[in-house]
């Protein structure tokens, strides 16, 4: 093993990082003042205090660093080795390390304004080499240990297999009702619509059928009922969930869109409101219980202005003349 390489190759990652980390501060202080000046008004700390605070809580919880060098420093040293024939495993190791210690260094800025998304995304792709390299050497120690090692090392495996199987052993029943599911079974979330909302439901299967056109809907946060009516017709919405396209592409994008919407359910004012239809090319207006609670919504223009081609319970949708509709 070349221990001595390994441990200089290590440091030298760190050290690159750090000054990676140091030079992309300075650099954005200089270049975008106001990002970093955001950022420590969050804090309320100074650039000097924050990075002192950073560094202390480096070493303060230092456990996971160590951890990861206790792995990438003999994975580093086997793979110096002039002849080895793990070599493919040995780099997984050192990626699966370097995919972990990155992030604590530098990560990509998105709308959330912290690196949970940089996080989520490389620890994804660490757990998944460091797996497959795990089972390779679990093989090895198999094939290679003896005696009284060959049984800690199987009592061990057998342990922690043991302690890792039991949430999908339990959870299976746990989380399908012992497999009796209330409302029997089906991956057609759609059901789900027609049996907790029948209105909707039947709303959303007359526009499936209709001609295809932009719908108008309520305009709200991620994961959530928002966007429901674009996603169970297919049919384009003017915006769905606003901050989720945030996070993948320039928010300035989106433009006025939410604000749109929602005075296009609450104004008056049907010069302004035809004047964003014809903006976003809108052919469907869709009313229900959810534009309801989101919008003050002046109901009387559309029954003015529009034809409603569909309407049962608390749900109407209003159709846009084809001839009114300026296509540029």
């Amino acid at each position: 093993m070349e221990w001595r390489k390994g441990v200089l190759t290590v440091f030298g990652i760190l050290i690159t990082l750090f000054v990676a980390m140091f030079v992309i501060c300075l650099l954005a202080l200089k270049l975008k003042p106001d990002l970093i000046n955001g950022i420590l008004s969050l804090q309320q700390r100074s650039i000097g205090a924050f990075i002192a605070d950073s560094m202390n809580l480096r070493i303060k919880y230092i456990g996971g660093l160590l951890t990861l060098l206790i792995l990438l420093i003999p994975a580093l040293a086997f793979l110096f080795k002039s002849e080895n024939n793990s070599s493919f495993v040995l780099l997984m190791i050192a990626l699966g390390a370097l995919l972990i210690i990155g992030p604590d260094f530098l990560y990509l800025r998105d709308n959330f304004g912290y690196r949970i998304n940089t996080v989520f995304k490389f620890y994804y792709q660490a757990w998944i080499v460091l797996s497959i390299a795990s089972a390779y050497g679990i093989v090895i120690l198999l094939r290679s240990l003896r005696k009284l090692w060959d049984i800690a090392f199987m009592l061990g495996l057998v342990i922690v297999l043991g302690i890792a199987l039991t949430y999908p052993a339990l959870s299976l029943f746990n989380k399908t009702n012992n497999f009796k599911p209330s409302f029997g079974y089906t991956l057609d979330d759609f059901k789900r619509i027609q049996r907790d909302n029948p209105d909707e439901a039947a709303a959303i299967a007359w526009l499936r059928s209709a001609p295809d056109g932009v719908v108008a809907e309520a305009v709200g946060e991620a994961y959530s009922n928002y966007a429901r009516i674009s996603i169970y017709t297919g049919l384009p919405t003017v915006l769905g969930w606003g901050n989720h396209e945030g996070q993948w592409r320039d928010q300035a994008l989106q433009g006025a869109r939410q604000e749109d919407i929602e005075t296009l359910y609450t104004s008056n004012d049907w010069i302004t409101i035809q004047d964003i239809i014809n903006r976003y090319h809108i052919r469907y207006i869709f009313v229900g219980n959810l534009e309801r609670t989101s919008y003050r919504i002046n109901e009387e223009k559309f029954n003015r202005f529009l034809k409603p081609v569909f309407q049962q319970g608390n749900v109407t949708i209003y159709e846009v003349p084809q001839e009114s509709i300026n296509p540029y």
